[in-house]
Order: C-alpha cells, then sequence, then structure tokens
C-alpha cells in the first residue's frame, strides 16, 4: 500500500495559486504601474501622442489626395486631333484603332462643327470674340474617357504617345502636366508617409520600452519573490506588456482627439481656401479604429521588448 498523499511544498502551491488570476489582475496592475510613475507615463503618452499625430497628419492628406485621383480617374478624358481632309474611311479606321487599345473606355467623335459649338459654350456670352473668326479653325477629334485604372502620369504618357503613332492624327491633348504634378505628389505622401510612419512607429516602442523599464526596476524585489515561489512568466510579464499596450492606446487615442479637434475648429473658409470646393475630408472610421489598434500593439511591442531582455 502507498503512503498518506505528501502534502505539497509550500512554493508549488503559491505557484498554483497565482495561476488563477487573469486580465482583470493584469489591467489591475497594469492602472497600478501607471499611477506609481505619473509623470513620466504622461510625457510617455504626450510623446506617443505626438508621434501619432503626425502618422493621422499623413493619413489625412493621403486619403483626400486619393480621393483627388480618384475623381479625376473618373473624369479624366483624351482628346485625339484629326488631321485635315481625312475620308470617312480613314476616320473610322482611325476610331478601331483608339478603340482597341487598353484603357480606352469610350470613344466619341467630335466634328468641326461639334468642336466650335462646344468651344462658344465654354466661352459663356464671350461670342463677340468669334466675329471676326472667319473659317473654323478647330480640327475635328476624338474624345476618349479614360479608364480609371489608367489614371497615372506614365500610362498616359504612353497611351498619348501610342495614338501619336496613328495614321492621320495630328495631336494628343489630356492637362499633361495636372495630371503628372497630383500623381507625383500623391507618390511622395504615399512613400515619405511609410518611411516617416515606420520611423515614428520605431520611436514609440523605444518610448514604450523606456517606461516599461521603469516599471520594472521599481519592482524587482517584487518580481525576484514572485519567481522565488513559482510564478509562471506569463503571470509576471502580463502587467507590464499590459502597461505597455494602454501607454500605446492612450496616446494614440489622445493624437485623434486633438486631430479630431484641429479638424472641427478650423475656418470652413481656410479648408476651402486650402483644399477648393471639395473641402477636406477627416479620417475613416475604420482607418482610426486601426490606428488605435495599431498605437496598442506599438506599445505592447515596447513592453515586450523590455521584459524579455531585462527578464532572462
Amino acid at each position: 500500500m502507498s503512503g498518506p498523499a505528501r502534502p505539497r511544498s509550500r512554493s508549488r502551491r503559491r505557484g498554483d495559486d497565482v495561476k488563477g488570476y487573469g486580465l482583470f489582475y493584469y489591467i489591475a496592475e497594469a492602472f497600478r504601474g501607471l499611477r506609481a510613475h505619473r509623470v513620466v507615463n504622461l510625457l510617455a503618452v504626450s510623446s506617443i501622442s505626438m508621434a501619432m499625430l503626425i502618422v493621422g497628419f499623413f493619413l489625412i492628406v493621403f486619403f483626400n489626395l486619393h480621393g483627388s485621383v480618384t475623381t479625376i480617374g473618373k473624369q479624366l478624358e483624351m482628346s485625339v486631333y484629326l488631321r485635315e481632309g481625312l475620308t470617312r474611311h480613314e476616320r473610322e479606321y482611325v476610331y478601331s484603332l483608339v478603340k482597341a487599345v487598353p484603357g480606352v473606355k469610350k470613344v466619341t467623335h467630335l466634328s468641326k462643327e461639334e468642336a466650335l459649338k462646344v468651344f462658344r459654350k465654354e466661352l459663356k456670352g464671350q461670342d463677340a470674340l468669334l466675329k471676326d473668326l472667319g473659317e473654323n479653325p478647330l480640327p475635328e477629334s476624338f474624345e476618349i474617357a479614360i479608364a480609371q485604372r489608367y489614371a497615372d502620369a506614365d500610362r498616359l504618357e504612353a497611351m498619348a504617345k501610342r495614338f501619336m503613332k496613328f495614321p492621320g492624327v495630328e495631336d494628343v491633348s489630356y492637362g499633361r502636366q495636372g495630371v503628372t504634378v497630383l500623381t507625383r505628389l500623391f507618390r511622395l505622401f504615399t512613400y515619405g508617409g511609410l518611411a516617416v510612419a515606420l520611423l515614428l512607429g520605431v520611436s514609440v516602442v523605444f518610448i514604450v520600452s523606456n517606461s516599461v523599464r521603469l516599471a520594472l526596476y521599481s519592482r524587482d524585489k517584487e518580481i525576484e519573490l514572485m519567481q522565488w515561489i513559482g510564478a509562471a512568466r506569463g503571470f509576471i510579464q502580463g502587467p507590464f506588456l499590459m502597461e505597455g499596450l494602454l501607454l500605446g492606446t492612450l496616446g494614440t487615442a489622445l493624437a485623434i482627439g486633438i486631430l479630431t479637434g484641429l479638424y472641427y475648429a478650423l475656418p470652413q473658409e481656410l479648408v476651402l481656401f486650402l483644399t477648393g470646393p471639395k473641402g477636406l475630408d477627416f479620417l475613416p472610421t475604420e482607418v482610426v479604429a486601426y490606428m488605435m489598434i495599431g498605437g496598442g500593439l506599438l506599445g505592447f511591442a515596447g513592453g515586450l521588448v523590455t521584459v524579455g531582455r531585462l527578464l532572462d
């Protein structure tokens, strides 16, 4: 027969006790750590907020530029001007060539007479300028609606060069300079914004890492005691990781609050002056949610960097 069951050691029993704690324990301990170092954590939240504020600014510019590019892409047209004296058969042949080019959504023929009517309409009551015009100088053309996915400066340039090689084509016009400037600006903010976001993300991890390091140093005796009684590694790390997550989330929330306040505080006249009649759109709700999640994850990563290194 086996003897009576041996009582478990004190350290084993205590190790089992701490396993009963869960998420609420981690959150409570994280808030206790935040309160214990109010000044340092306040500075950390402020620094994170400034970093995420810059990210938010780039995102607002990015989404508004993207909206402008999309709008131009939907309305983009290219004019292919034909040489004088083309026969109907030659014109139809050029039409078939233009229609077959990838990216061409719709082709409309504009005769010399129709072009003059459109020109008169655009003058808006200044028809006196055309009294001594004499013979109609405007050429006939094909007005081409471009597919939105081709609303890119490089693709449009390649398309225009291809049209110029067609027989019977005199010239091609599509507002080259405006499209080029807008495309380059969009690319600048896209790649520049990604670079800035990456740099600021590393900064947030560094800021949170230093804050969590201070919390670890201030509780080293407590941590040593928990290790001695057999507390699981995750149990010890949990409050500090939660503290990092809270720092990142609070800093991001503060940045979004400041962005929202600035957005609604700016006079509408100033916004319209800077952006045009369309105005300035704020960040979509899903992007705000992603910013909050991203800020929290960066804070968690900052806590993980410090905890993983100092508790090894």
